[in-house]
Formats: C-alpha cells, structure tokens, sequence
C-alpha cells in the first residue's frame, strides 16, 4: 500500500521527517517497505519565458532563444539553442540550466553547431513526468506551461515534486490499512497526535430525488452485505485536477478522467471499492443483486467476455448482469464522454465469494484484492457521500437529492472483557490502565458494561479484534515492544540446557557412522504408495497401512512414509546415476505408523537407515555386506551394547534372500541389514550391490551402557588358536562363534571368525569356516594343557549343535 506523505498529512499532523515516521510506524506495527521521494532526479530546472527566437546560421530547424528567467540569480536573458517545433515567442517552458539533473543526465554549457548553448528548455518527457493532468504538456515539443505561471520557480513546485511516498506491507487481517485514512490512524497514534477522519458534506443541488427514480433490491444477502447509492446528474466528463492526479500517481494509480479517478481515489483514500453506472443503461433504472445464471456471459471493461456460474454474484438490471460484483464493471453500463446522468455504487459482499469469483474468472483487480480482506459495512455509505462531495469540489455534475441505502446484514462485533492485570501479565509489562483506555479509545474502540463485566467493543473496520490477546497485541503495538524488557515466563525458574540421554544417543549414532565414512542425509517424511510396491510388500503387510494426506501437493507426497527404505533408496538412484560409483548414506529420522482408533495419533517411531553400494563391475556382494555389518557392529560396541547377533534371514521380499540377517540385541530383532532384492534395485533404479540396514533406535537407547569399567591391560599373553570346521553350507557364522563362546570356558575371552571357504573339492553342500579362539589367563600364562580340554570341549560342542567336523 503506498501512501503520499501529504495525503496522510490530511488526516493527522506529522512534523518529523519521513525516517522518522517510517520507524516509528514500522516498530507500532505497520511495516515499512520503502520510501520513494519524487524529483529526486531532477535539480536546478525553473520557469522561462521565451522573449526572442532567431533561427540558427547554419541548420535549418534550430533557433537561438533568449529565455527569461525572472530571477537576478539565474539571468533575464538566457542563450539557449533549441530545436522543439512548437516554441514561440511568449511561451513559459521549464528551462535547466548550466549543472542541471535530469533523468537522462547533467546540463553544461556546449556549442551547437558554433553557437554557445546555456541551458536546454525542456518537454515534460525529459522531465521524466507523464503528461496526464499538466495542460500543454501533451504537445510535440516543449512543455507548453500556461500563461500565468511564475518565472523562475523550481519546477518540482509547479509539479508537486518532492513530496516523499511511504510503501507500507500491509497483512491480510488488517482490512482498515489498505487505506490512506487507516494509515493516517495509526500514524496520528504512533506520533500522538489528533486524528481527523473524513465527514463529508454534501449540498445535493440536482433535481432528482435517487430513492424515486432508482430501485435497489438485494437478493443474495447472505452475499451482498450493504448496497449503496447516489444520483450524479448533469455530469461533465473530463480531466482531474493537478492535485487529485498527482495524488493518485503517487500511490500507484493512471490517471483517467475525472469520474473514474473519483472511485479510484476513494478506493485509496478509504479503502471502499466503488464503482460508477451509466444511468441511462440501467434497464428500468433498477438494480438487482443476484447470483448469476448458469452460463450467463458478461463483457467486462477490459473487453473480455465471461461465462459465469451460480456461484458468481452479479450486479444486474432488469434484463442482464451489468458487473461482476466486487470484481469489475460490465461494458454495457460503463460511463462515457457523453454520460449525462450516473449511478454510484458503495457495497460490502462476501469476502470469500469475492474471492472465488476472481479467481474462476481469471480478474485481480484493485477492487477484489480489497474485498477479499473484509472490508467494513460501514463504511459504504460515508464513501459514497465521499465521492458525492469530490463531485461537487470538482464541478463535475450535480449530487441528486436523497440516497437509497440496502442493509440487509450488519456486521455484529465481539465484546471482549476489558482485564488490565491480564494485560499485563499475558505482555509481561506493567502499563497504566488509563494509557491502555487512552489507545483503545483513539483506536475507536468503545467500553461498555455488561452483567457487571466491562467489555470492549472493537469498530466494525476492525474485524481482526476478537480475543483478548488481539486486545493485547494492540496496546503491546503502541506500548512499543522496544520497550518490553526481556523476562522469564511467571513462574518458571532457570534451568541448565542440554540434551537428554536418548538425544546423546542419537548424535553418538550419527558420528560413528560420519567416522566410517557415511553421509547424513534428510528427506521427506511424506512419499507416494506406490514406493511400497517398489519395495514388493505383500498386499498384507502392515507397513501398507499408511496415514494420508488431506491436502496433498501431489501423489508423490500423498502419505506419510511407514518405512525409510524408498527415501534411501532413492538417494542412492540419484547418485548412482549421477556417476557416483561408491556411496554411504544414512539418515536418522522417523517414520508414522498409524494406530488403529483413527482419532488417535499415529506412533512417530525413529529409525535408522543407511545404505552402502558399490557400481564398480569388480564389486561382490560379500565384500559390501561385510564392510556394512562392520560399520554397525562397531556402532553396537560404541553404545556398549554387547549381546548382539546378525542371524541369516531369508523371507523379507525387500532384499536378496542369500545375503540377509536380522539385527537381535538382547535377543530382541531390532532391525535388518542385507543386499537389496535385484527386483528392487530395479525398481528404484539403483545399484544391485547395494547394501542397506534398517534399525529401530529405540531399543539401541534402551540396550546402550555408555559408562565404562575401567579394566588393567592384561600383564601375561594370550594363547591364540585357529579352527576351521567344515559345515553345512546352511549353518551360520553367527552360529558358530555362538557355540564356541559357549563351550570356551572360563579363560576364553574371545572368538571371531576371519573366513569362509568353499570349493568342489569339500562337497557341494558344505563350507568351510575358520574361527580364532583367544584365551588368557588373569593371574599367569597358560600352557598348552590348560586349554586343551577347553578346545576339544568346543569341537565336541560344534559338532553337536552345528555338525561341524575339524578340517
């Protein structure tokens, strides 16, 4: 919304400078976005008056002029070379002189073709001026200017330059600011000073009587709050003021013609859109406000011809639609030159009917974008005499007596309980009583007492007033809340800040797998149903129980994700097919798992996914599995988890059934790592070696142990030794160390396996795996012949329970 500093000088007096007024605007809550100051550009141009014209020795269309300039200063005799078609002698110009600032640059003395040059007369053009409203400025050449001008006045005076325009980002709620007046509202209470509104006044000289000889009806009120209007008779169509289209200019409006900037100018001075009929079209001189027909066709002022539906609301005579309402005009009843006899129109409609009218319609105009926030209702019918009493100021037609007025729906407001204390506790300051009624009161804001309770009644142009917070909130505005000191909530004491455990867990999780080389990454938590069918889930499976989105921005963003695995999946297609041949990724986040009363919330479980993958032809499947089960099996021993095993799983449609296992911490399944499903791979588009592991946090947060024993480092060596044992070829690893830790002893202290060999020469159905056994004793060094039994007691054991036989 811009607004001209000295249109808001007529509504209250500001006597600081325009920063100033910007500030304290901006921090009482009517931001500022720019201040724009007009004739910046333009410095040292005056008044002249051509006394003598001499064509030019040596060129057939410039003549030597002698200006005068009217001022000792400045020079009565003036040499400029001039080429402008229309000059004569007698004619006042604008004239810059030698160190003059144009638009298109500086003036110094030169030489036209030999002849010494002082000065240049000037066009309205070079001025960078549009010529509407400045008589003789519309002609080819200079500035005509009229005979009674003033010689050497700056010409920024005579243009009413200078004067410096605010632009104010005016929120949506606040319907009373996108106007001239509104600001001036706040403008006069931010500095203190006096408000002084509009109240026309009308002589209403014509000879009609409106309520005689037009008819208004409103049946749609639940659509048209308030329809308004007035009679203009012996109208004469021509051009605004000086003033009025210098005022309209600066706040972003084209002059046109007198009736037409009179709506324009009160839909900014304020803010009520209005619109004006050609009596004479109006059939029976009635008017009806009403839906529109199903496929009735209306051509706006802009020339385009629109289809509307029963939805649209209409303002229409006896035979057709003659305006969109609230939106545009119609061409069959708009005003023209030989208009002698017009109907204002000043109305409240539905914001929300506004809006969707323009929006099916394809029409953002001025008057729309002013509806839609929920203009007052009252406010019509003083806009309207507003108007009326510009018609009379401008001699452009004469006010027909009496006014017909429909108010079918008044705007009814809240009565908020008026509580200083809560005022204050709710800010957190201790502001005077009588200041908050002093700001209510300037704000329009009445007080009154009901069931013993005082209340507040907020203006009807105030629809954003509702609560006692919003009350709140307007004297915080005018308090200034640069004065509100900083201050801990009532009765909350100081606490120290930190993470809780789980929270601890979660980043010692995210470092240890940065330490191993993984990238964090964050997705989305919401993704298309159709990932779930990439993943080859089974119809049945639960995780298809999916929470939906009411509002989606798309079918790929339609349902909140019950598993991480398609945000993974697609992170390593996007990379793969970006020439990304090796990849580790992860992210710790969560996924929504619906409960089954849908009034209850869904369950956000956190998750941690991450993935491995090798694009090199080279890589094995073997090779990424177990460079990603290292990676985890040392997050479980950074977390001091202890009892853990990876178990061979081979029923999860997701990933290849050879390559496979389930996380069990403290026999509990926490999660699953293994080579993606080639079908998925896919699916995805991603690499086949991919490897990926799935875990629940939760249970890690639960299972970790953090404290660490401290324990002496052994004083007598250890005794290693190696076994391979030949299996079935079904048998885990995992199974294996199992039962040798089992069957160990007391001085094993630990078994790992380090390979598994196959080949023809073994059998078709076995393999062979090789283990390290560690024992140590705490007190000595021990002898071959103390772990013997130990290490028979172990084969004993694997071939019992694994079928192992010693290699």
């Amino acid at each position: 919304m811009k607004a001209p500093l000295i249109w808001l000088k007529d509504f209250t007096d500001i006597d600081v400078d325009v920063k100033t007024l910007a500030d304290a605007m901006t921090i009482s809550g009517s931001k500022v976005e720019t201040i724009e100051t007009t004739g910046d550009n333009i410095s040292d141009v005056y008044t002249g008056k051509i006394t003598d014209i001499k064509d030019h020795p040596d060129s057939d269309h410039l003549h030597i002029v002698t200006v005068d300039m009217g001022r000792d200063d400045l020079g009565h005799a003036l040499q400029i070379v001039c080429g402008a078609p229309n000059v004569y002698v007698g004619m006042i110009c604008p004239v810059a002189v030698i160190g003059a600032q144009l638009p298109g640059g500086s003036i110094k003395k030169g030489k036209l073709r030999g002849v010494d040059s002082y000065g240049m007369c000037c066009s309205i053009d070079e001025l960078g001026v549009p010529a509407e409203g400045h008589p003789g400025a519309d002609e080819y050449g200079l500035w005509n200017m009229p005979q009674d001008t003033p010689l050497g006045v700056d010409i920024k005076e005579i243009l009413g330059l200078g004067d410096s325009t605010i632009e104010f980002e005016i929120t949506p709620n606040r319907p009373d600011c996108f106007s001239i007046e509104g600001l001036g509202r706040e403008a006069a209470i931010t500095m203190g000073k006096e408000f002084r509104p509009v109240k026309p006044v009308l002589k209403q000289e014509g000879s009609l009587v409106t309520e005689d000889v037009v008819k208004i009806d409103i049946e749609a009120p639940d659509l048209c709050y308030r329809y308004c209007g007035r009679l203009v008779e012996d109208v004469k169509i021509g051009p605004s003021p000086a003033w009025m289209a210098e005022r309209l200019t600066q706040a972003g409006m084209r002059p046109i013609n007198n009736i037409v900037d009179i709506t324009n100018y009160i839909c900014l001075e304020l803010g009520q859109p209005m619109h004006a009929f050609d009596l004479n079209y109006l059939s029976g001189k009635h008017i009806i406000v009403r839906t529109a027909k199903d496929g009735e066709v209306i051509r706006t002022l802009d020339g385009t011809d629109h289809t509307l539906t029963s939805s649209n609301l209409v303002i229409a005579d006896e035979e057709k639609a003659c305006a969109i309402a609230g939106v545009m005009g119609g061409e069959n009843s708009e005003v023209l030159p030989e208009t002698t006899t017009i109907l204002f129109e000043s109305a409240m409609f539905n914001p929300v009917s506004v809006r969707k009218t323009a929006l099916s319609n394809g029409l953002r105009t001025e008057s729309s974008a002013r509806y839609e926030k929920n203009l007052d209702p009252e406010n019509t019918m003083r806009a309207l005499d507003r108007a009326c009493e510009l018609v009379e100021l401008l001699g452009c037609g004469k006010v027909s007596k009496g006014v017909v007025d429909n108010y079918p729906t008044p705007r009814t407001m809240n009565h908020i309980p008026f509580r200083p204390s809560k005022i204050n506790e709710f800010l957190g300051i201790n502001a005077d009583e009588s200041f908050m009624r002093d700001v209510l009161t300037r704000l329009e804001c009445t007080f009154a007492t009901e069931n013993g309770t005082e209340v507040i009644i907020p203006p009807t142009f105030r629809p954003d007033l509702e609560a006692e917070a919003d009350i709140a909130e307007e004297v915080a505005r005018f308090y200034g809340y640069n004065n509100i000191e900083p201050s801990l909530l009532s009765g909350k004491e100081t606490t120290l800040g930190g993470r809780t455990y789980s929270q601890n867990i979660v980043e010692k999780i995210c470092n240890t797998l940065v330490s191993n080389g993984y990238f964090e990454a964050i997705t989305y938590s919401f993704e298309a149903p159709s990932e779930l069918d990439n993943m080859l889930l089974p119809e049945d499976s639960p995780l298809r129980k999916q929470v939906k989105i009411r509002n989606p921005l798309g079918d790929d963003t339609s349902v909140m994700r019950t598993s991480m695995i398609p945000s993974m999946m697609r992170i390593a297609s996007r990379n793969y097919n970006r020439g990304v041949q090796q990849a580790k990724v992860f992210e710790s986040a969560f996924v929504y798992l619906p409960d089954d009363d849908v009034n209850n919330l869904p369950e956000e479980r956190r998750m941690l996914c991450g993935f491995n993958y090798s694009g090199y032809v080279n890589a094995d499947n073997g090779k990424v599995f177990y460079e990603t089960r290292d990676a985890v099996e040392e997050l479980l021993k950074i977390l001091g988890i202890r009892s853990y095993s990876f178990e061979p799983l081979t029923d999860n449609p997701t990933f290849h059934p050879g390559c496979t296992a389930q996380i069990l911490v403290n026999g509990r399944n926490v999660g699953i790592i293994g080579i993606i499903h080639p079908d998925v791979a896919g699916n995805f588009n991603a690499p086949d070696k991919t490897c990926l592991f799935d875990i629940e946090v939760e249970p890690l947060v639960k299972a970790s142990k953090l404290d660490r024993t401290y324990k002496s480092i052994p004083r007598f060596p250890a005794i290693p030794r190696d076994l391979s044992v030949v299996v079935s070829k079904d048998v885990s690893v995992s199974k294996i160390i199992k039962t040798a830790k089992a069957a160990g002893g007391k001085y094993l202290e630990d078994c790992v396996f380090f390979n598994v060999y196959e080949d023809d020469k073994l059998g078709a159905d076995v393999k062979a795996v090789a283990i390290s056994l560690t024992f140590r004793a705490p007190d000595r060094t021990l002898a071959d012949s103390d772990i013997a039994e130990d290490i028979n007691r172990v084969l004993a054991k694997l071939e019992e329970k694994c079928g192992a036989k010693l290699r």
